[in-house]
C-alpha cells in the first residue's frame, strides 16, 4: 500500500473516532465544528480541461492528449504533489476548467497551500472556500411592526405581469408544489450535497420565489410582483429544520452558477452575501456578459463595499430603507412585512434585504416583458430614477414609474398609497445621504 494512502487511511480512522466522540457531546456542537472545518481545511482549485493544456500536462502519465484519463492524471498528480485529499470534483464548462475541492492535512497551513497551488503551473486558480448567508431577519415578530408595501400593483398588472421572462433564484430550495408557485416553476436543481430531501421544505427560497412570482387570480392567498414570470430554482444553500438557520458556501454557489450559465435565465436573484470569492466573481461576469440581469442583496449590517456580490459593478445592489448601509447606486425597495409563500402551501410575513431583492427582481421582470431588450444598466438606471420618497424621506423604488420609464410611456397614474410614500412631483433621481436625512 503506498505510504500516502496508508497515512490517509489512518487519518480517516482517527477522524472517524473523533466524530463519534463529538456526537456524544451533542449534535449541535458537532454540526458547528463540521461546518467550520470545511472553511478551515478545504481548498478549491481548478485545472484547464482544454486539449492544448492536456497535451502539456498529461505527458507524465502517458494518457492521450485531451482525454478524460489525461485530466484525471493531472488532478491526481497535483493532489499527490501537495499532499491533498480529494473531496469532490465538477466541471465548470463555461470557463473550460475542472474544479476540485480538496482537504489539507492537519500539519498544513491553508494560506501556504493555496500559495503553493497558485505557483503550480498545472493549476489555473486556487482559493479558500467562503461561507455565505441568506439575508432576512430571524425575529419572528419583527415583520409585524411596519405596514406593507403600498404600490398599487393591480393597476400595473393590467399591462405587464412578467410573461415570457425567466427569473433564476440561487437560494435554498423552494416548495415546488405550493399552489402559488407550481405553475410558474419550469426548472429546479440541487447543488447541496446530501440535502435533496429538504428541497420542498426550505423556507427562505420559498419566500423569495413567492415575492417574485406568486400566481394571480387563482382564488388563493397572495399575488407576486410578476405573477406570470417563469422561475428557475437553483438550490445552493441548506436550511436546518429545527433552528431555521441557513448556510451556503462558495462551492455550492459555484456549482449553481455553472448550472445557471447552462440554463440562461433572463434575471438572476441572489438574496445572499458573503466575502469576495474570485471564482464566483468570474462566473457572474460571464453571466453579465451574456446579458443576464444580476440582482443581489446588501448585507445591512456592514458597508455596501463589503457586501459581495452586491458590490460588483455588474450587479444591481438592493437594500431596504431601514438599512444603515448606503451607496449612491444602491436601490432601496420594500423589505418589511411582506406577506409571501411558505412551505406546505402556507403563507407568512418576511422581512430583510432578501425580500427587497426579490421585489426588485420582480420589477425587473415586469420591465423586461415590456421592453425585452433592456440591459442591466438600463434597468438599474430606471430603478434609481423612478424612486420616490417614502414617509421617512428615503428614495424607495416605484414599480409603476420604473415600468413607465422603461417603456417610455405612461400607462397609468402612478400614485402610491399614502401609508407608503409622500406625494412628490415626478421622480427624484439619485440623492446623497445628506439630502436624504435633512
Amino acid at each position: 500500500m503506498p505510504g500516502l494512502l496508508r497515512t490517509r487511511l489512518l487519518k480517516k480512522g482517527f477522524l472517524g473516532l473523533l466524530a463519534m466522540l463529538l456526537l456524544a457531546q451533542g449534535c449541535a456542537t458537532s454540526s458547528r465544528l463540521v461546518r467550520e472545518d470545511i472553511y478551515a481545511k478545504n481548498i478549491l482549485f481548478t485545472v484547464s480541461s482544454d486539449a492544448e493544456y492536456s497535451v502539456l500536462a498529461s505527458g507524465f502519465g502517458g494518457a492521450s492528449p485531451g482525454s478524460e484519463a489525461g485530466i484525471n492524471e493531472v488532478i491526481e498528480s497535483i493532489l499527490e504533489s501537495h499532499d491533498l485529499l480529494k473531496v469532490s470534483r465538477f466541471p465548470i464548462r463555461s470557463m473550460g476548467v475542472e474544479a476540485v475541492v480538496a482537504e489539507i492535512n492537519t500539519e498544513q497551513v491553508l494560506l501556504e497551500v493555496i500559495q503553493a497551488l497558485a505557483e503550480d503551473e498545472r493549476v489555473q486558480s486556487a482559493q479558500s472556500i467562503r461561507p455565505y448567508k441568506l439575508l432576512g431577519y430571524n425575529d419572528p415578530y419583527y415583520a409585524l411592526q411596519n405596514t406593507v408595501n403600498g404600490d398599487r400593483i393591480e393597476h400595473i398588472h393590467e399591462f405587464t405581469t412578467g410573461k415570457n421572462v425567466v427569473v433564476g433564484i440561487i437560494d435554498t430550495g423552494v416548495d415546488r408544489w405550493h399552489p402559488e408557485l407550481a405553475g410558474n416553476i419550469i426548472y429546479s436543481s440541487n447543488h447541496v450535497s446530501g440535502d435533496q430531501a429538504s428541497f420542498d421544505l426550505d423556507e427562505h427560497g420559498t419566500a423569495v420565489a413567492g415575492v417574485i412570482g406568486s400566481a394571480a387570480n387563482n382564488d388563493l392567498g397572495i399575488v407576486g410582483v410578476a405573477p406570470d414570470v417563469r422561475l428557475m430554482v437553483f438550490k445552493a444553500c441548506r436550511q436546518e429544520l429545527a433552528s431555521r438557520r441557513t448556510s451556503c458556501d462558495s462551492v455550492s454557489i459555484i456549482k449553481a452558477l455553472n448550472d445557471v450559465l447552462l440554463q440562461q435565465p433572463d434575471i438572476l436573484n441572489l438574496s445572499l452575501s458573503g466575502g469576495r470569492d474570485p471564482m464566483i466573481e468570474k462566473l457572474l461576469k460571464v453571466a453579465s456578459n451574456k446579458g443576464m440581469v444580476l440582482i443581489a442583496a446588501v448585507d445591512e449590517t456592514r458597508p455596501v463595499s463589503e457586501s459581495f456580490p452586491a458590490n460588483m459593478p455588474e450587479v444591481i445592489a438592493v437594500g431596504t430603507a431601514l438599512s444603515s448601509a448606503r451607496a449612491e447606486d444602491m436601490v432601496l425597495a420594500p423589505g418589511t412585512d411582506l406577506l409571501t409563500t411558505a412551505p406546505g402551501a402556507t403563507y407568512g410575513f418576511k422581512s430583510g434585504s432578501s425580500m427587497a431583492t426579490a421585489y426588485v427582481s420582480g420589477i425587473a421582470a415586469l420591465m423586461k416583458e415590456t421592453v425585452p431588450g433592456l440591459s442591466s444598466d438600463q434597468i438599474h438606471h430606471y430603478l434609481l430614477e423612478s424612486s420616490r420618497l417614502d414617509v421617512n424621506r428615503f428614495p424607495v423604488v416605484d414599480m409603476c414609474l420604473a415600468v413607465n420609464q422603461a417603456a417610455n410611456t405612461s400607462y397609468r397614474n402612478c400614485d402610491r398609497a399614502r401609508s407608503m410614500a409622500l406625494r412628490v412631483e415626478g421622480p427624484i433621481g439619485t440623492m446623497s445621504n445628506a439630502e436624504l436625512t435633512n
